[in-house]
Formats: structure tokens, C-alpha cells, sequence
């Protein structure tokens, strides 16, 4: 059963079934004794299995700038629909961060060196081959020292560099990731906002002006886009671009340098709270969208010939602020500091994704799961600390309360006799006997809770315990969801 799922997984990315026949390899020859490969250069082809049914190989796929937050998850997107799949970074050295955490996740992942204000010769090599290109690298930063330096020239000489490379090459398409930045509204829209304004593809924002960080990142991505147009139209070769709002959802690495990811660490950790405690959170509302939704965008972009020239709006079509966002997280994420009051505005834009749900199937999953799903694996890659919500005991009960089935047990009680651990499955288990004015209880404890009991005639509470039976006597046990300590 498991070679079957391992040759399913081989067929389902692209190689042929088994036996002898025709396979994929960098100039269309084969691996094995089958003809030559068809398509030349091309890393497209057909396989042959031994039942004589050919199977398509998928062609190769670059995507720029690849490990970040939307990259990674078109290149996952990517693998895992039979896609071969290569990635530009700014360093190949082997010892970089970036580099390992690519090859952890995706071992099947091949990476290039390039660089966004080097030139389309920086990307030559990479795109050699290529059908397909997918343009995310391109700066997210809301403060930096030089907007034309950090901003606007990798944007905008980047998708330049990219697209000129692509052509050259043959690349049948490039998907450029731009921004809802691009559409609109501008900045000093929000000083006198029209409510009956809803914002799609026709619309750009062409009234910013790179006077700031915030400011200077609208711009980047509207001369971005701007040339991949320029560039589609002057070099004839087929270009889509798709236009996130904020995008959230699950990070698939610990790296914390992201604006993304920033955003729910502040969420988190209580940064926000504290900014919004101090006046100092303020802003406008803006759409969101879901990351994995996003990269499935990208992917029906790339394939879907009717996508050709068309730009493609990706968002919620309603807004929020950051204390809208942090009320939604508070339902399931209750141990943690959110913002649920700030001094953002309330009125923002609409927008209308009709275009990207008819073309490319765009079926937004709710805020609320993204969001939830961001969180938790923000918890989960440990950027940011693991808590609980204590269950706050009314009154602790009696050891005569104690049933074969009771859970959530509140006990106060005093240490009675405290035995010798014994060596069992799993680690040393000490027998503790506690007492109260009802009667005396057994408990079970691991090492690290006996430290925490004392000695006898120590008062101990004991807190969300539950009763095992064992050999026909109840025990209670704490375990990692319950507590034990000295009154």
C-alpha cells in the first residue's frame, strides 16, 4: 500500500507510471530507454508507461523572491500540483537562513541566485527553461530610510529585470503578485472617504505621492505594475497581474521579519494593546485576504488562458481595523493581550472581487478562519509564546466528591505520605496521599509534580485533575493540562 501511494505521488507530479518509456530531464532526453524527449530545451514533455499511456509532464515554474510569506505558499501550491519548481533568492550560500528553511520544506525546491536591481541578466539563468514565472519578489516594508532606494527602484527595476529575462527566454506567461495598492484608494481618500465608492480592476491610484514609507510603497507598486503592462504590450509576451489586499493566514516558517507576520505577533504579544492604550494606534481600515487563497489565485492565473491581460482584484469586500481583527481573535484566543479598541478610523473601501471569482474560481475563505489559522501557527513555529487561560476554581471541592469518571477536579488538601518513585512506562511515578476533612486521595505524580507538593503536612491545591481507575482504586492524576502547588 505504501509503494502504490508512493507511485501515485511520482504519477501525480508528473513522471511516468513505471516500466520503460520516455521521462523528464533538463534538454527532453530521456533518463531511461525510451525516445527522445519532445520540446528541445523545454522541461515540458510526455512520459510513457508501460501500458503504453502517455502522461503529461508539467513544464517548470520560477518564482521570484522565494521565500517569502505569499512565495512560499505559490511554491508549495506549485509542488504539490506536479509543477517542477525553481526559486530566486538573493544568496545561495548554503549557511544562509533563508536558504535552509527553503530546502526543509521543499527539498524538491531549486534555487538561483539573483538580485532585483542587477538586471535581467541576473535572472537569464534562472528563467532558462522556464514556461511559467511567477514575480513576487518586490519589497513590503511600511517604514524605511529611503523610498526610492528601498522601495521603489527593486519594484520597479525588478519587474523590469524579471519580465525582460522571461521574454527572452520564451516564458509563456509571468504572473506578477501586485497590490490592491495599485487600485486604490489613495491616501488622502481617507480624509473625506466616499461610501458609495466601490474600488475594482478599472480603478488605479495614481493620486499618492512617495512622500513617506506608507506613501512610498503605493507608488512602488503602481510603477511596478505599470511597466509589467508596458513590457507585455512591447515585447508580446503574456503577462497577468493579481492584486492583494493585506494578506493573513498560516506562515509556513518562524520568520518574523515580514509585515504579515508582524501583524499577528502584534496582535499577540500585546503591542497593539499597548500602542492603543497609549493613543498610538491608529490608521485606516483595509480589505485582508488569506494566503492560501491567494497562492491558488496565482496558479489558475498561470494556467487560465482567459486570465491573459487581465488584472485580478483579491480581498475581503469589506474592511477592518486592527481592533475589529484582534475582537475576532479574542472569541478562540482568550489568554492573550488583543486589541478589541483603537483610535483607527471606521470608514473605509469597498471593493468588488467579481472578475477574479468568475475567472480564476477566487472563493475567499472567511476572516475569522484565517485569521484563527494565522494564530495558531504563529503559536505553533513558536513566534510567539504558547498560553492558557487558568479555569478560575469558585471553591475547591471535598475528596468525597470523588466519582470513577470525575474530571476537572479542585482539591485543597494536606500532604499525608509522599513514597519512593518506581521506574514505569514512560518515566518515575511517586505515589502522594493528600487529605482533607472528607477523606484521603490517592495521586500520581511524575517527578517534576512531586517537586512542586513539598513534604508532608504541606497544604498542596490541585486543579483541573481527573480520576483514573486503576486495579479497581481511584487515583488522580494531574498531567499537562492540570496544576499542582503549594497553597
Amino acid at each position: 500500500q505504501g509503494r502504490a501511494s508512493e507511485a501515485k505521488l511520482f504519477t501525480d507530479m508528473g513522471y511516468p507510471k513505471g516500466g520503460k518509456g520516455k521521462g523528464w530531464s533538463a534538454k527532453g532526453k530521456s533518463d531511461g530507454k525510451g525516445k527522445k524527449g519532445a520540446g528541445g530545451k523545454s522541461s515540458s514533455g510526455k512520459g510513457k508507461s508501460s501500458g503504453d499511456k502517455w502522461v503529461a509532464v508539467k513544464p517548470t515554474v520560477l518564482v521570484t523572491g522565494a521565500s517569502g510569506f505569499v512565495a512560499t505558499n505559490v511554491v508549495r501550491r506549485l509542488l504539490a500540483a506536479g509543477y517542477k519548481v525553481r526559486g530566486t533568492v538573493r544568496s545561495v550560500d548554503p549557511s544562509n537562513n533563508k536558504v535552509l528553511m527553503l530546502k526543509r520544506m521543499f527539498p524538491m525546491l531549486e534555487l538561483f541566485e539573483a538580485d532585483l536591481l542587477a538586471g535581467e541578466e541576473s535572472f537569464a539563468k534562472a528563467v532558462e527553461g522556464c514556461k511559467y514565472v511567477m514575480h513576487t519578489a518586490s519589497p513590503f516594508k511600511l517604514s524605511v530610510n529611503d523610498v526610492q532606494k528601498d522601495l521603489i527602484d527593486p519594484a520597479l527595476k525588478g519587474t523590469e529585470a524579471v519580465i525582460k529575462a522571461a521574454a527572452k527566454a520564451g516564458v509563456t506567461r509571468v504572473v506578477v503578485t501586485s497590490s490592491v495598492a495599485a487600485v486604490g484608494p489613495e491616501v488622502d481618500w481617507y480624509q473625506a472617504p466616499d461610501s458609495s465608492k466601490v474600488f475594482d480592476e478599472s480603478d488605479w491610484n495614481l493620486g499618492d505621492a512617495p512622500t513617506d514609507s506608507v506613501r512610498g510603497y503605493r507608488v512602488s507598486k503602481v510603477k511596478a505594475e505599470q511597466k509589467a503592462w508596458e513590457l507585455s504590450k512591447e515585447l508580446g509576451i503574456s503577462v497577468v497581474c493579481v492584486n492583494p489586499s493585506f494578506v493573513i493566514g498560516p506562515m509556513l516558517s518562524s520568520r518574523t521579519d515580514g509585515e504579515s507576520v508582524g501583524f499577528i505577533k502584534g496582535q499577540l504579544d500585546g503591542a497593539m494593546k499597548e500602542k492603543a492604550a497609549n493613543g498610538n494606534l491608529k490608521g485606516f481600515p483595509k480589505g485582508v485576504v488569506d494566503v492560501r487563497d491567494v497562492s491558488l489565485a496565482h496558479v489558475a492565473a498561470m494556467e487560465k488562458d482567459e486570465a491573459d491581460g487581465k488584472r485580478f482584484l483579491l480581498t475581503s469586500e469589506s474592511v477592518y481595523t486592527n481592533a475589529k481583527l484582534g475582537k475576532l481573535l479574542s472569541e478562540r484566543y482568550k489568554a492573550y493581550p488583543l486589541p478589541v479598541e483603537s483610535q483607527e478610523a471606521e470608514i473605509g473601501p469597498k471593493f468588488n472581487t467579481s472578475r477574479a471569482k468568475e475567472i480564476l474560481g477566487f472563493d475567499p475563505r472567511p476572516v475569522q478562519v484565517s485569521l484563527n489559522d494565522m494564530a495558531a501557527a504563529a503559536i505553533r513555529l513558536g513566534i510567539v509564546e504558547r498560553k492558557f487561560v487558568r479555569k478560575a476554581a469558585t471553591e475547591f471541592g471535598e475528596v468525597s466528591d470523588l466519582r470513577p469518571d470525575s474530571r476537572g477536579v479542585y482539591l485543597l488538601g494536606k500532604v499525608v505520605s509522599v513514597d519512593a518513585p518506581v521506574e514505569q512506562r514512560g518515566g518515575e511515578i511517586s505515589e502522594v496521599v493528600i487529605g482533607d476533612a472528607s477523606g484521603m486521595v490517592t495521586l500520581l505524580l511524575a517527578a517534576d509534580e512531586v517537586k512542586a507538593v513539598g513534604g508532608v503536612g504541606d497544604i498542596v491545591e490541585i486543579r483541573n485533575a481527573a480520576v483514573k481507575m486503576v486495579k479497581g482504586f481511584i487515583r488522580l492524576f494531574v498531567g499537562k493540562w492540570g496544576k499542582i502547588s503549594k497553597h
